[in-house]
């Protein structure tokens, strides 16, 4: 999977506005990070090699933040 495509599906997931989507998206994005890392076509630099760790970093925390929107709020004073 070429390299614009692997930013453009993380972008796609960064900027999506529906927390319904968050989660779909942040996935596909980290299946073609992890598909364009694996390919035996690509050589990828220590530049793209770390931009590819931050995003995924930032996939998580998407996920991550996802899965607290759709959770029941908790009464803290219980």
């Amino acid at each position: 999977m070429a390299d614009s495509q692997w930013r453009t599906l993380y972008q796609t997931a960064v900027f999506e506005v529906d927390p319904e989507k968050i989660e779909a998206r942040a996935i596909a994005a980290e299946l073609a990070i992890n598909a364009h890392v694996f390919s035996d076509h690509q050589h990828i630099s220590g530049a793209e090699r770390s931009d590819m760790l931050h995003a995924l970093t930032a996939l998580g925390v998407l996920k991550l933040e996802g899965e607290a929107v759709g959770e029941p709020r908790r009464d803290r004073k219980s």
